[in-house]
């Protein structure tokens, strides 16, 4: 059996997603100001399902976004007090099947064509099939669209869009002929899934479900890049330029999106398509907006607390021989900023500093002097006036390019207590370049 520092290290991977049913699962709606999960499960469940509702979720990297979509999928599945029936929910990682760094809205028809036929026919619906003559009409032709040029050997003829969408992320070299040849039978394809989920929901109705609901998760770690002269980027090819296609399919839709779409010119667009106020995934507030989180006595840092004492549980690990002293504990949950994630990084990045419980006071000052070193190399010298800005809290973030990229890297933190603030993440506080 490993050592206890091992134990606790592996209990502590900064990019696992938890589910609700996880031992080391923490709620954190209370100390977050909204409880998402539960606000989105109601507008769907409230929805009438001939008028599908389609959703964006955001939130900063790492925050927990799958852990509460994961929560969202828990509540859907489950039926409520009130007599509402359950849903079947089709829940896909874009991130582990396409190419972030290079993603078309063809990538992501055939990607959700390829999950929504799998998970379907994993699902066992009696009376019903996934696979239909359309599709397999519609693939016939999409094979001869290709010709010889590109190769799909060895596709799945139930799920044959797997294939494509496997392609796409393997062979950049393909991905212009094969996204062409998408777009060629592009409406065809959305409305042969729409055929596929009509009759899907059907099926599932007869069998005591409410409906479907599709969550696409993945695509707010989509790459922001200027595509053109013009302004155009990567967020809004895809986000604002397809918004209606991704808002054309026949059952309820949650797609993630980069949280600095959310503070685009451009989201009203968006919101135009899909409808409703988005609130993004807060960070854990440490302290209420004006006050110090300078003990563990506060709600945010109570909360921190409780989550490393779930993974010391999980790791079998006495979180009384963790650290060396309170303030060592204390000033490591402050420099995260209520960030969960980061939380994780510190907590393993301060463990390999050190032979064996408990982790040092010096050895959490190297963890976060490394991460204060990392985002000195990493910020624009034009960012540090702009970002000094936030060393006080904030009402609103202007809405240019700059301040959108400060929170999709992680610069600027954003926190809920009824409204939201923003300020600087607490780690830059501590170099002195941002005190010049």
């Amino acid at each position: 059996m490993a050592d206890p520092i091992t134990r606790l290290f592996r209990s502590c991977a900064p990019n696992e997603a938890l589910r609700p049913d996880d031992s080391r699962y923490v709620n954190c709606d209370d100390v977050r100001g909204e409880n998402l999960a539960r606000l989105y499960a109601r507008a769907l469940q409230r929805a009438d399902p001939r008028n599908p509702e389609v959703k964006v979720f955001a939130g900063h990297r790492g925050v927990g976004k799958t852990s509460e979509l994961y929560r969202l999928k828990s509540f859907l599945e489950q039926p409520d007090d009130s007599g509402q029936r359950p849903f079947l929910v089709i829940f896909s990682d874009v991130s582990q099947s396409l190419d972030l760094n290079d993603l078309d809205f063809p990538d992501l028809l055939v990607f959700q064509a390829a999950e929504i036929q799998r998970q379907l026919r994993e699902a066992d619906i009696p009376g019903f099939s996934a696979t239909t003559e359309y599709l397999k009409r519609l693939w016939d032709d999409f094979r001869g669209v290709l010709g010889s040029e590109v190769s799909l050997g060895g596709a799945d003829v139930d799920t044959p869009y797997g294939q494509v969408a496997l392609e796409l992320k393997n062979r950049p070299n393909a991905r212009a002929e094969l996204r062409k040849a998408i777009e060629q039978q592009s409406t065809s394809l959305l409305d042969a899934v729409n055929d596929l989920l009509d009759v899907a929901t059907v099926k599932l109705r007869e069998n005591g479900h409410e409906g479907l609901v599709l969550i696409v998760d993945g695509l707010d770690k989509l790459t922001y890049r200027e595509l053109d002269h013009s302004g155009t980027s990567t967020h809004d090819r895809l986000f604002i330029q397809r918004s209606e296609q991704l808002a054309s399919l026949r059952a309820h839709v949650v797609y993630t999106v980069p949280i600095s779409l959310i503070y685009s010119p451009q989201f009203t667009q968006l919101e135009q398509t899909f409808g409703g106020h988005q609130i993004p995934v807060p960070m854990i507030r440490l302290h209420e907006r004006g006050a110090s989180a300078s003990t563990m006595a506060t709600p945010g840092m109570a909360k921190l607390r409780e989550i490393l004492e779930a993974r010391c549980r999980h790791a079998d690990v006495d979180f009384s021989q963790v650290f060396d002293t309170e303030e060592t504990c204390r000033h490591l949950c402050t420099m995260t900023g209520g960030h969960p994630r980061h939380l994780m990084m510190f907590i393993r990045a301060a463990a390999n500093e050190v032979d064996a419980l408990p982790i040092t006071g010096d050895a959490v000052s190297k963890a976060i002097r490394n991460y204060a070193n990392s985002l000195v190399r990493e910020v624009p010298d034009d960012f540090w006036p702009l970002l000094r800005k936030f060393d006080e809290p904030q009402d609103d973030i202007p809405k240019d390019e700059h301040h959108q990229e400060m929170l999709l890297l992680l610069h600027v933190f954003e926190y809920m207590n009824g409204e939201p603030w923003y300020e600087v993440n607490p780690v830059l506080r501590t170099i002195p370049k941002f005190r010049e």
